[in-house]
């Protein structure tokens, strides 16, 4: 799946993506739906696994039919799987949820007997036999039923499009099992081979190559696939429906037939991706060294799906990343889509081709997608700046690690939802930081060549992270596990103290650590990583040097061999490569800010103000130095570098300030920003750079939006109306902040709006408006808002986004926290009736809460949520974080608030007390 922390031009689809997805609708509580048995029979079913799968009876391959008609809510399906009995048994275990068995059967020596299905557990279904299996080889049959949900975006899922009715499928991480029966861990990695029987007219596809094509009953068409390689349950992709075919050239050195399939009557909108995905899967073999090893590539556009999935042979994708109308095409859209893609062909190196044991080394397949994103990207299209974007990614990641409850990169597993949690920040992109300073610690080289020795000596088959580490080992000559595992394996990220010492003419570096800790978070245990450092320095030659060091214990000290005197200023964290936050202290920070600050490269400038960040948020520079950064770079061209600097506004967010200080941030930010945003304008010109017109929305909301801009907010509302009558009247690329300005300053707009969305037909122009609504603060119009989410004609899949963008805003904040616990059990359901909400989403509700400041609101929350998170998988982890940055604002607005009053009003504050010194 894709790196879900990058932003791109999906808004709701987007978000869900990132907030987890349901694995199917479920027709009624419990694993499988079996016929009625009697009470007798019920008591006497089999104890459930805890959590995995015994390895008692493993399958060898599937052999599946399945009878899908996309205009129906349930499909048919037969499942024959082989089976290699490894101790005698009397109860087969498999998944399976949501599904009815009408028949199974086990044949093993030439004998054939019944079996008794019962459901057990959340996910578990039991087969239980008179004549216990002995070891040896044995075959399951299985005739089923299951559903095709309208709630969800995995699963087996349907979507209505153009006015056609589609199936698709989002396996990962357990949505195989609401499927087939299957053994739906990525352990068991064997081949499957997929036939369909779907009505006339429409098109079935899978991860294999179609072997033929027949008639089948009245009405109904067969279509058989080829069996696939070895490939776990979660890779297992499919699709139904009346699809169109652009093809791409043939790829890769096998010239692999590529194609893009979408939607009816959209196949020209797909050029883009049909351009560049060949160009992409060919710089990935290069990188590898090992050829595309599947025997197709097809790259399916699906409605309302969270992102992308890597399934080989048939990589899906959200059509509002990969389509495109040339008239609603933008920058943003083609770059996201090919950086994507990059993630999701990556996989099939690292994922499919290799694939983890279980998943708590899910870090092994998404940390190297993410990292590989930048490694392509920067030599293909070196003007997008990915090596710079790496580094601002690397500072998100931070950011997610700064809380003292987030995830290990290597979690231990101990439920589905720790599962389903894995999917985050701390994966993603801590995983492709932590494999970036890797890289720069060992160089280019060595890791290229230990990653391809890793891929051919487990090609087709299951490794860990143990397998992968001794790879690196052995082509680099050094500890790698050590170093690795010191983060993998525990929380947090390093907090290096560093201070320039020249006494005695030897000039060096003093370097501590700690783990960073923000203001409102208790400190763990003392912690230790084994870290390599770079400082980069002035040297004696007039050109810029660096020195590294392995960093191993509590404090060191790194030499300066290649300067004689004294250096000018020192930066240690060369090219932005070190997974750590950094403290100068106060004489090392005011040389760098001297006389070298602008030596830094962008990626180092872009370090230095996350840095300036997150010292303020730990209480360690006042919040007035570091917003004064803010207005260094305000003008600055680099679009990269004024974004880092944009993130330093999170300390004058408006939950950290009174009510007074709000005129105040309004009148700071539309000086500072507005006659940038004004020049920018709402129309892109002719001959302006990608960075211009990726900067111009980001600008134009903030200037307009928390600047109060009026020239901005006249234009914009203007606009807004001239979009509902003529969609082309706005450039596709400013619609959203034109829509958002429009929306905080005029509330009706917001049932032209809504009235607009209830009719329009085209689902990018509903996105949009959807988009748009998300921004309303006026309480009623909020209010209308959510009532969509409880519309029966509505579809939550694609409006859910209004009540996540709602809780974004302090002024409707309480509206959507409001609407959450006045419809909770509608939205979750209860033990006799399912929610509306796809599976997954609400474990993630208490997230709503991450915008409060105080602590009546903090004793609400944890009343409200506390108790209610305990009940659904996944949901205490996002619980225990929205408690934790609800105390880190509070504490730090208490310890910043005068340093905050003096930057706004612009009239000195004393200096913060002295940070603990490192332990």
């Amino acid at each position: 799946m894709p790196n879900l922390l990058r932003p791109v031009a999906l808004a709701a689809a987007t978000f869900l993506a990132a907030c987890g997805a349901r694995q199917g609708a479920a027709p009624a509580p419990g694993a499988v739906e079996t016929p009625p048995v009697s009470a007798s029979a019920a008591q006497a079913a089999p104890t459930p696994p805890a959590l995995r799968l015994p390895d008692d009876v493993r399958p060898t391959n599937y052999a599946i039919v399945l009878k899908v008609d996309p205009k129906a809510a349930t499909f048919e399906g037969t499942v024959d799987i082989a089976l290699d009995v490894k101790n005698p048994t009397q109860v087969v275990w498999l998944h399976g949820k949501g599904l009815i068995v009408k028949e199974a059967t086990l044949e093993q020596g030439g004998i054939t007997q019944p079996v008794k299905p019962s459901s057990a557990g959340e996910d578990f279904l039991g087969l239980s036999l008179e004549k216990p299996l002995v070891v040896g080889g044995a075959k399951l049959h299985i005739v089923y039923t299951g559903t095709a949900s309208e709630r969800e975006t995995s699963g087996a899922f349907r979507v209505n499009e153009g006015g056609d009715w589609y199936v698709y499928t989002q396996l990962e991480p357990l949505g195989a099992r609401r499927v087939f029966p299957s053994f739906d861990e990525p352990g068991f990695k064997v081949p499957w081979q997929l036939t369909f029987h779907v009505p006339e007219g429409n098109v079935a596809v899978t991860n294999t190559p179609q072997l033929a094509e027949e008639a089948g009953a009245q009405g109904w068409r067969i279509f058989r696939f080829a069996p696939t390689q070895p490939l776990p349950s979660y890779l297992i992709a499919f699709g139904v429906g009346p699809f169109d075919f652009l093809p791409a050239r043939d790829a890769g050195q096998k010239q692999v037939k590529t194609r893009i399939i979408t939607p009816r009557g959209r196949a020209s909108e797909g050029a883009w991706a049909a351009k560049v995905t060949p160009d992409i899967l060919e710089r990935l073999e290069a990188y590898f060294g090992i050829p595309y090893a599947f025997e197709k590539l097809d790259v399916l556009a699906v409605p309302l799906l969270g992102g992308a999935m890597e399934n080989p042979g048939l990589v899906t994708f959200n059509t509002r990343l990969i389509l495109a109308k040339p008239e609603e095409d933008s920058v943003r859209r083609q770059r996201a889509f090919a950086t994507v893609q990059v993630h999701e062909l990556a996989h099939q190196w690292f994922g499919d081709l290799v694939t983890m044991a279980w998943w708590d080394d899910l870090w092994l397949n998404e940390s190297f997608a993410s990292w590989m994103e930048a490694r392509i990207v920067e030599s293909w299209q070196p003007t997008w700046d990915a090596a710079v974007e790496r580094v601002q990614e690397r500072n998100d990641a931070l950011d997610a690690d700064s809380a003292v409850s987030a995830r290990f990169i290597r979690q231990p597993i101990r439920d589905s939802g720790d599962i389903q949690n894995a999917f985050d920040g701390i994966t993603y992109a801590k995983g492709s930081a932590v494999l970036g300073m890797t890289e720069a610690w060992l160089g280019q080289d060595v890791l290229q060549k230990g990653i391809q020795r890793y891929l051919k000596a487990h090609a087709g088959r299951n490794a860990t992270a143990k397998d992968f580490l001794e790879a690196l080992a052995a082509e680099s000559g050094k500890d790698v596990a050590s170093v690795m595992n010191s983060f993998l394996d525990q929380t947090g990220a390093p907090f290096i103290t560093a201070t320039l010492l020249c006494d005695g003419g030897k000039p060096r570096v003093g370097l501590s650590q700690q783990r960073y800790v923000r203001l409102g978070s208790t400190p763990p245990a003392p912690q230790l990583w084994k870290v390599p450092v770079c400082v980069k320095y002035p040297g004696s030659s007039g050109k810029d040097v660096t020195a590294c060091t392995l960093m191993t214990e509590a404090k060191a000290e790194l030499p300066l061999p290649e300067t004689k005197t004294c250096p000018a200023w020192v930066f240690p964290n060369a090219d932005g490569a070190g997974y750590y936050r950094v403290r100068l202290a106060e004489d090392t920070r005011a040389k760098l800010m001297k006389t070298g600050l602008m030596k830094l490269s962008r990626a180092e400038r872009v370090v230095l103000l996350g840095d300036a960040l997150a010292l303020a948020q730990a209480g360690a520079l006042p919040a007035a130095d570091a917003l004064s950064l803010l207005t260094r770079v305000a003008e600055d061209p680099d679009r990269q570098v004024l974004g880092a600097g944009l993130e330093l506004l999170e300390l004058v967010a408006p939950r950290m300030l009174t009510e007074a200080q709000l005129p105040e941030r309004t009148r700071f930010i539309r000086d500072t920003f507005g006659a940038r945003a004004r020049k920018l304008g709402f129309k892109p010109r002719p001959g302006e750079s990608e960075d211009t017109r990726l900067m111009r929305p980001r600008l134009l909301e903030l200037a307009g939006n928390e600047g109060e801009d009026p020239k901005l907010i006249a234009e914009a509302r203007a606009l807004a109306d001239q979009w509902l009558k003529d969609r082309r009247s706005v450039s596709v690329e400013v619609v959203d902040p034109v829509l958002a300005i429009a929306a905080k300053h005029d509330p009706a707009f917001g049932t032209k709006l809504r009235e607009a969305l209830r009719t329009e037909k085209d689902r990018f122009q509903r996105q949009m408006m959807l988009g748009g609504l998300s921004n309303f603060r006026d309480t009623q119009q909020v209010q209308e808002n959510l009532k969509l989410l409880l519309d029966p004609q509505q579809d939550i899949r694609e409006n859910l986004w209004l009540l996540f963008g709602a809780s974004r805003h302090a002024s409707s904040r309480a509206v959507a926290y409001d609407f959450v616990k006045n419809h909770y059990d509608t939205l979750v359901g209860t033990e006799a009736r399912p929610g509306l909400l796809p599976e997954g989403m609400d474990s993630r509700l208490p997230m709503m809460g991450m915008g409060a400041c105080d602590a009546a609101q903090r004793q609400d929350l944890e009343a409200f949520f506390g108790p209610r998170s305990q009940k659904i998988p996944g949901s205490e982890r996002h619980f225990q974080r929205m408690l934790e940055n609800v105390d880190q604002c509070i504490a730090l607005k208490e310890a910043q608030g005068a340093s905050l009053q003096s930057f706004l009003s612009g009239t000195p504050a004393k200096p913060l007390p002295a940070p603990p010194a490192p332990r």
